[in-house]
């Protein structure tokens, strides 16, 4: 049985802290735990010029699941660009919680600041589902309500009811609950009223899916650019051509809401990423307005080799959202241009014999490609390379598929489902823009209407770059730019 946090020495916790520091797969410039496992965000928000981030942690770094018994964790940042560690802030320490924390949502309800989450606990055997908050004070410190805000799940759902999410909508509190009926399919339920302390039961939302995976998780509702976003995380789902291929989806619907019925017209379900690592997304607004994303960049059940150095799992960049169509584009955060240093650009054919790009390579970098000219059947883009390793990137330019390979991208995740990830594009490629570091790689295609997320961890000289076509050539203009912290 692990040790809970309380029952750990500081010698033990320096000596953990200390060999997560010394992993050389640690990333330089993504969010990740002093050690242990770093779980979904559960809380993001901006508040008085501070990024607040809250994700679900535990000491124990040899879990490949998100445990049962875990903390919430705090981050803060000023730019979204270098974050701080400010400690555990919520433990399951009281009546409610005492059994298990699931995180939820911070949001400023009135004029308060406020932290909520789903808590557990044991009462003759049976375990009692509630859903609880606290307050955040001036110095990031949660300090718990006394009383739980719903004690029981609503008739004709299971005790799977967590995640909540709270909003403000018409001077009215809106919490927002993933979970499944009784007939084992996920829904999302509503609970409203005039404050915190009054919420009612309100429905189930009605989204038109009534077969749709078995639970939804970590439910998000925002309006932006003059539409609904509604975002939850599948599990059950069965994967088809390339979609849902990863063990739980994290998806979005764009529409309508209509408070009378609580009906949401919607378009499709879209995948928010095509790689292997993007699970239950948090976002807030910034200080310019923007909807901004951060995602936890893991798979539940995925065993990643960082553990061995007491470290598991990283959150993905911020990344903006904008809405196109039916679409959600996502864009790094511009904030993330204050990590490049200096440019080197190049541009020309790729024939159909291996290029190496000697002047493009590294661990850490940002790599833009955009495609001028294509020619060619197919084109081959080796990241990360050396004699052992390779992280490839193929696109089939006749059936406008994308492909991420991590066959060879160094030492073996286990407990994944596959070892290419593919896409399909509605057109044809156009750019390409690539964020690297130690032991991660992000790729957002065709100005963001794509991505494809995952971690990788190659050996330490894996840094080349060749690209190499297939009947025909290809001219591309690349640019890299080196990154790190200042």
């Amino acid at each position: 049985m692990p040790k809970k946090l309380e029952e750990i020495s500081r010698a033990e916790l320096d000596d953990l802290v200390q060999a997560a520091d010394d992993s050389k797969w640690k990333q330089v410039y993504h969010v990740q735990p002093p050690f242990g496992f770093l779980g979904a965000p559960t809380g993001f928000n901006y508040v008085n010029g501070i990024y607040h981030l809250f994700y679900e942690w535990s000491p124990d770094s040899d879990l490949t699941v998100t445990p049962d018994s875990k903390y919430i964790y705090h981050a803060t940042s000023k730019d979204l660009v270098t974050f701080q560690n400010e400690g555990v802030k919520v433990r399951p320490d009281s009546l409610y919680d005492a059994e298990n924390i699931f995180g939820g949502s911070l949001s400023k309800v009135f004029n308060e600041i406020s932290y909520f989450y789903t808590g557990e606990r044991l009462k003759s055997d049976e375990l009692l589902t509630t859903q609880l908050g606290g307050y955040m004070n001036t110095d990031g410190k949660v300090q718990k309500y006394s009383s739980p805000l719903i004690r029981n799940f609503p008739a004709g759902y299971t005790e799977y009811l967590r995640n909540p999410y709270v909003t403000v909508i018409d001077r009215e509190v809106v919490m927002f609950l993933g979970t499944m009926n009784r007939e084992e399919f996920g829904r999302v339920v509503i609970y409203r009223g005039p404050s915190v302390e009054e919420l009612r039961f309100d429905g189930e939302l009605d989204t038109g899916y009534k077969v749709f995976g078995h639970l939804w998780e970590q439910p998000e509702f925002f309006d932006l650019n003059m539409d609904s976003v509604l975002i939850f995380n599948a599990r059950g789902l069965d994967k088809f051509d390339t979609h849902f291929w990863n063990i739980y989806q994290s998806g979005y619907m764009i529409g309508d809401f209509e408070r009378r019925g609580n009906y949401f017209i919607h378009d499709d379900f879209h995948e928010f990423d095509g790689g292997f690592d993007f699970y239950r997304p948090a976002t807030t607004v910034d200080e310019d307005g923007n909807r901004v994303l951060l995602a936890w960049m893991a798979a539940e059940e995925s065993r990643y080799p960082s553990s061995a150095d007491r470290t598991v799992n990283a959150m993905t960049i911020p990344r903006v959202l904008t809405i196109d169509e039916d679409r959600i584009r996502q864009l790094p955060h511009p904030n993330l241009e204050k990590l490049r240093g200096e440019a080197i650009t190049a541009e020309g054919y790729f024939k159909e014999y291996p290029t190496k790009l000697t002047a493009f390579y590294g661990e850490v970098y940002e790599l833009i490609i955009d495609v001028l000219e294509n020619n060619a059947s197919m084109l081959h883009i080796y990241m990360r390379k050396n004699t052992r390793h390779e992280t490839k990137l193929i696109y089939d330019s006749e059936q406008r598929i994308l492909t991420l390979d991590r066959t060879f991208s160094g030492e073996e995740i286990e407990n994944v489902d596959g070892l290419v990830r593919r896409i399909k594009l509605d057109e044809d490629l156009g750019n390409m823009r690539i964020y690297m570091d130690k032991s991660s790689i992000e790729v957002f295609i065709n100005d963001g209407k794509y991505t494809m997320t995952s971690r990788i961890f190659p050996s330490d000289n894996a840094t080349g770059l060749e690209m190499v076509t297939e009947f025909g050539d290809c001219r591309v203009q690349l640019t890299q730019y080196p990154l790190e912290l200042e």
